[in-house]
């Protein structure tokens, strides 16, 4: 008997839980997962031998096996992942240049610079992108003039 997929079982405990039928048969849960009966009575083997003999049997009764069976893996996948910071072009275009950047963030009322502005990750990446505009623009320029 060997074990189950872990990927599989996880499969199969998101389609329980997902579900409000109180009675889940081995067919029931083939059309709930996307997988043969065949496949799955052999994963299910592990937690009841009986189900490849009475496919009839409630498979929810299984459910607190198979979340012990995958939760030593669960902490690895739970860890959540930094959010993405997208910049778009509607945005850039508020900004003409690095100083029109500065000037927009940086200053005050009267048009003194303030040190003490913190930007925020969003500010910094398109400053960064500002940044590489302008690397990119003056590549190009010295390319051109190289040609002449």
């Amino acid at each position: 008997m060997d074990k189950p997929k872990i990927s599989d079982i996880k499969r199969i405990v998101g389609a329980m839980k997902r579900s409000s039928q109180k009675v889940i048969t081995l067919d029931k849960l083939s059309r709930l997962v996307g997988l043969y009966a065949d496949v799955l009575s052999d994963n299910l083997v592990y937690f009841d031998p009986m189900i490849k003999f009475d496919p009839s049997i409630n498979i929810r009764n299984f459910l607190p096996a198979m979340e012990e069976y995958i939760a030593p893996v669960l902490p690895k996948d739970a860890t959540p992942k930094a959010k993405r910071i997208v910049v778009t072009k509607r945005e850039l275009s508020e900004y003409v240049s690095i100083p029109d950047f500065v000037i927009k963030k940086m200053t005050s009322i009267g048009g003194l610079v303030d040190p003490t502005v913190s930007f925020s990750d969003e500010d910094l990446k398109i400053l960064q992108k500002l940044v590489n505009a302008e690397i990119a623009k003056r590549k190009k320029a010295a390319k051109k003039h190289r040609k002449k």
